[in-house]
């Protein structure tokens, strides 16, 4: 049993939908035909009785005259009058007079049931006559004929009547099965027909399982083999299928999958080359500054230490970066929330970068309404607020002003930072919140960021279940949106 199962268990899917399509037609098939061969015996016997009660009539009028004859009794017809009677009207003699005077075939002469002669006391009963016969008086008291077997509990009755009053009754073995050569013979010709049909069907349903097979695998097959190619690496494989079923989906899933998958490894490409050249530039100015101080082409003074420290400094600010936006993107970080009233915050954070934007010449400016609070880790709300002002600082030319406000709208709470030039086109801005990206143009790097800050920034602010966007800011610098949900009652 575990072997067959086993064996089960192997077939690929093309065997199991076409055992399938031949199992399910063959339980059809041989249901049909056994409740169409069924019927037909049921009612080809019950045609054969409506025949025999239809002969059994013709009898009984026969039989009425024959009483009126004898005088209102039955005392005179004799046992072989009742048998002459019916093999006036046996099956086979109604079959012959139904031939419209043409004579039968010399064959079917043969079969037809001969008049008793006269020295025969009976005539022996069989299909040419008739199943067993008999006649009864109004008394139910056995006149002549045949009686039927004792286990028929459900003969058929014909009443022999005489001004529609009966004076006696017909009673017949109705048919329970073929008896007659003819009837055997056409019985087996329907059983050979009924199985050539079968079988004729079952081959139809051979055929069409194995078309009907092609057609619902081919798009499995189609994902099987761009599975394959995305398992040994290649992303680009599209199967741009339009079909709107679930394997349509399906494969429209496979699509995307295949799409992210190659995004992913040209983003991952992109962060190893833009860290490694990150991390080189320090690393680099390290190298050369102490080759230098050890050829002796520049002093050990305290000079060249600071200049050492500013590079060791900014290796340290990155690998920080770096470390916080992994833990941060796998959720690493931890907060613990409560109240926070975002007002507060924003001012804190603004009031910490006001003296350098001073000294700038840049105008720092925060309004909007107060006592609005909301569910958020002050402490990252510090630091989220901290990196978009130097953000802003760092990229917005002198002079210049940076605006912040904050506005309800609803159950949320909007906050834009907005900066003078230079800006960021309106493609690039999404970009923005990507590792390692900075505009390379008007915002170019004059700061020591690696472009990670606003990577952070997002992480945090998804995990307060708010969203931050970058668009043009009507001041002609970058507009920074924050939008976060306000705790109920404020």
């Amino acid at each position: 049993m575990k072997d067959f199962v086993t064996s089960g268990m192997k077939l690929s899917i093309s065997k199991k939908l076409i055992l399938s399509f031949l199992g399910l037609t063959l339980v059809i098939l041989v249901s049909t035909l056994g409740l169409a061969r069924w019927s037909f015996e049921q009612g080809f016997l019950d045609y054969v009785n409506a025949l025999e009660e239809a002969r059994l009539k013709l009898v009984a009028t026969s039989l009425s005259r024959e009483y009126v004859d004898a005088g209102s009794s039955w005392s005179t017809v004799s046992r072989r009058r009742f048998e002459e009677i019916l093999w006036e009207h046996a099956p086979a003699k109604l079959e012959e007079a139904s031939g419209a005077g043409r004579p039968p075939p010399r064959g079917l002469m043969l079969s037809l049931p001969r008049r008793p002669s006269p020295d025969s006391s009976s005539a022996k009963w069989g299909p040419e006559l008739g199943p067993p016969t008999a006649l009864y008086n109004v008394h139910g008291e056995l006149v002549a004929g045949s009686l039927p077997s004792a286990a028929e509990t459900r003969p058929i009755r014909v009443p022999v009547l005489i001004g529609g009053e009966p004076v006696g009754e017909l009673r017949s073995e109705p048919r329970r099965q073929f008896s007659l050569p003819q009837e055997t013979a056409f019985s087996r010709q329907q059983w050979i027909t009924s199985g050539l049909i079968g079988f004729v069907s079952l081959m139809l349903a051979v055929v069409v399982s194995l078309f009907l097979t092609r057609v619902l695998l081919a798009p499995i097959r189609r994902t099987i083999a761009a599975i394959a190619q995305l398992s040994s690496g290649d992303y680009s494989v599209r199967l741009d299928e339009r079909r709107s079923d679930e394997l349509g989906r399906l494969m429209g899933d496979l699509d995307k999958l295949a799409y992210k998958l190659e995004e992913s490894r040209s983003s991952r490409q992109r962060w190893l080359a833009s860290i490694s050249h990150e991390l080189r530039t320090p690393v680099t100015v390290l190298i050369g500054e102490i080759e230098a101080m050890k050829d002796g082409i520049r002093p050990l003074d305290m000079v060249q230490i600071l200049s050492l420290d500013q590079e060791v400094a900014r290796l340290h600010r990155l690998i920080d970066d770096l470390y916080e936006l992994s833990v941060s993107d796998i959720g690493g970080l931890r907060y613990s929330s409560g109240p926070v009233d975002i007002m507060q915050c924003v001012t804190a954070a603004a009031d910490a970068i006001r003296t350098r934007a001073g000294e700038k010449g840049i105008d720092l400016n925060v309004s909007g309404e107060t006592g609005k609070m909301i569910s958020a880790d002050s402490q990252r709300l510090d630091q989220l607020f901290v990196n978009l002002f130097e953000n802003s600082l760092a990229y917005t030319d002198s002079p210049g002003r940076i605006e912040i406000s904050l506005a309800s709208s609803g159950a949320k709470i909007v906050v834009r930072i907005q900066d003078t030039p230079p800006g960021v086109d309106a493609d690039e801005c999404e970009k923005l919140f990507e590792p390692l990206y900075r505009h390379e143009m008007s915002r170019s790097r004059r700061t020591a960021g690696a472009g990670l800050g606003l990577a952070i920034c997002r992480n945090i602010v998804e995990a307060h279940q708010g969203t931050i966007t970058a668009t043009p800011s009507e001041l002609g610098g970058l507009c920074i949106e924050l939008v976060f949900p306000i705790t109920a009652g404020t």
